[in-house]
């Protein structure tokens, strides 16, 4: 009997086992490292990648251009020469001429440059591979200032809540709309946040592409997707306790998943603004002020059927607008692709969780459910609704 006990007592509980596989993957990875170049010698050798720098920003200011370089390669790179317009000029860093992977460094250049002229910079390698940048108009980068920090929040206040609060003005129609009807203007709001959450998506693979693969590729969006899908999720169980949300509750998870989409224009307008695209930053604008006009519509309709006070109305404004004045914000006075893929993945991310919740709302309160003609025809309206005002932002 103590035989049998003593064994039950040093039988190995299920934290060994879960520590079992992680032990053998160390060995094997260790396996792996020590043998060196041995294994890839069997399947042969790829050329070694050029070893050329990744110029990530170029600021003008008086008398000076700033160039902001990094080392996207596994080994490390010194900095060598640098051209302006294909002539080699003076130049002093602000960090390490010798950079590690994925590490940044500022080469500062003086240089007498003309406001509006075309311009080229180059970097080349201490193994002679040139990174070149061309800038179409020489423009003084801003610099934080009042003036400047007003103008952002001005500009994201065009973009975000100004169409949001416009569009918030089809409430005393959508009330007066019979049950079909106020089901396709619901199926429209799943349909305008359908084609949010993949053009989002878009947009943050395509920033993704451009960063070193060191930093997680695909890998990074899909934290970002992950990450905002079951946060609105837990979000949404917070703020309605019966399984599905309806009303103001609906409304609000709406509004936060458009302000999310918002926060990344905002960004794409700060930016252009940032390098001297003051033509293109103008356009986008423009072309998102009418974009977002729809988005309104799509927050009012949950509750059309609900009692709601102008107050809160212009919370859900704010909550889908404001993010568009952050975002304005972090792009024109910083330079950062992470953020941009980080936003665009949590923006799509919001935006599919909250389709399902429009899509549970439907299917419960809607005469027909998913599969009435006014379920579908509202979402292909809402989502062609986007495309078109999507054109005059593209």
């Amino acid at each position: 009997m103590e035989a049998g006990s003593a064994a039950a007592r040093w039988r190995p509980g299920w934290r060994v086992w879960a520590v079992v596989p992680v032990l053998l993957l160390t060995l094997a990875v260790g396996a792996v490292v020590t043998s060196g170049s041995s294994l890839v010698d069997l399947v042969g050798t790829n050329p070694p990648p050029a070893d050329e720098f990744d110029i990530r920003r170029v600021r003008f200011e008086p008398g000076e251009i700033r160039i902001t370089v990094r080392n996207p390669q596994p080994d490390d790179l010194t900095i060598a020469s640098v051209t302006v317009d294909d002539a080699i000029v003076p130049y002093s860093l602000d960090g390490p001429g010798t950079l590690g992977r994925l590490r940044s460094s500022d080469i500062v250049v003086p240089f007498d440059w003309v406001e509006g002229d075309p311009i080229s910079v180059g970097v080349t390698s201490s193994t002679g591979i040139q990174t070149v940048e061309e800038i179409p108009a020489a423009v003084e980068t801003p610099t934080p200032s009042v003036g400047g920090f007003f103008g952002y929040a001005l500009i994201g206040a065009l973009v975000g809540i100004l169409p949001v609060a416009l569009g918030l003005l089809w409430l005393p129609a959508l009330r007066q709309a019979g049950p079909a009807w106020l089901a396709a203007f619901m199926a429209l709001t799943a349909g305008l946040l359908a084609f949010l959450g993949v053009e989002a998506l878009s947009e943050a693979f395509e920033l993704q592409a451009a960063l070193p693969s060191a930093l997680g590729g695909s890998g990074l969006v899909l934290l970002g997707v992950a990450l905002s899908f079951l946060g609105m999720t837990a979000l949404a169980g917070r703020l309605n306790r019966s399984g599905t949300a309806t009303g103001l509750a609906l409304a609000l998870l709406v509004a936060i998943g458009i302000g999310v989409h918002n926060l990344g224009e905002g960004l794409a307008i700060g930016a252009s603004f940032a390098v001297g695209e003051l033509q293109l930053g103008t356009f986008l604008i423009v072309g998102f002020m009418i974009h977002n006009v729809t988005e309104g519509l799509g927050i009012a309709a949950p509750v059309a059927r609900s009692r709601v006070t102008i107050l809160a109305l212009a919370g859900l404004a704010l909550v889908a607008g404001a993010p568009a004045i952050l975002g304005a914000w972090i792009g024109g006075y910083t330079s950062s692709d992470v953020l941009g893929v980080l936003f665009f993945a949590i923006a799509a991310g919001a935006a599919f969780q909250v389709v399902v919740e429009v899509g549970r709302y439907v299917a419960r309160k809607a005469p027909g459910g998913l599969t009435s003609g006014y379920a579908l025809g509202g979402f292909l309206v809402g989502v062609a609704a986007m495309y078109v005002t999507g054109l005059l932002a593209g």
